[in-house]
């Protein structure tokens, strides 16, 4: 009896699905690609955690004056430079030291950073902020449309149907996205995502 139960449950689920699914309508995923001019951001711990014992000089304006130095002689603006105190607290550290922020829109300027070596510094993070304004994301969401549309078209004229009206379309992007530049492979360009579902004829 148990087993019958059991048999006739998942007979329901089954049709119950199957009636939820439209025959009659197509959902399709739409894309855009397009080039982003992204904000860079690195952020370096500038510590006497990191410092040897033996090591001179080793006190922390020592410390942090020597890596500031080092990153003027490379031409980098101090106006793109900011120290975050917070950010060094958070870590919970013992020692004294402090967060050196620097914010760039140039992808070699970034690396330049990110390369200078200096005692008592390491890096915390390094990011690729991108963010859309609104006219944007109305432009690059029509171009995904269109995409998602061609590609319903060429479906449904396979299996002999056309394409009717648009009865849904999700848009799950983000305004504004914070990537890690480590794990990016995406540092020129992005795509911008939307699926659609349209009425069969």
């Amino acid at each position: 009896m148990k087993k019958v139960i059991i048999t006739a449950f998942f007979a329901f689920m089954a049709l119950t699905s199957w009636a939820q699914q439209d025959p009659n309508s197509i959902s399709v995923t739409g894309v855009h690609h397009y080039e982003v001019k992204p904000e860079y951001t690195a952020k370096m711990i500038v510590s006497l955690q990191n410092i040897y014992y033996d090591y001179q000089p080793s006190t922390m304006p020592e410390i942090k004056n020597t890596y500031l130095d080092k990153i003027k002689a490379t031409g980098i603006s101090s106006s793109k430079i900011s120290e975050n105190t917070l950010a060094y607290a958070l870590i919970g550290y013992e020692k004294a030291g402090t967060v050196i922020e620097f914010k760039t829109t140039s992808l070699t300027e970034i690396e330049k950073f990110l390369n200078i070596k200096s005692p008592g510094v390491s890096k915390s993070d390094a990011n690729i902020i991108i963010e859309l304004s609104d006219e944007q994301i109305a432009d690059y969401a029509k171009k995904a449309y269109d995409d998602a549309k061609k590609k319903a078209e060429l479906i449904a004229s396979k299996i002999g149907r056309k394409v009717g009206k648009v009865l849904s379309i999700n848009d799950n992007n983000y305004r504004k996205t914070t990537e890690s530049l480590y794990y990016s492979n995406r540092l020129t360009n992005k795509e911008y995502f939307i699926s659609v579902s349209f009425e069969l004829e």
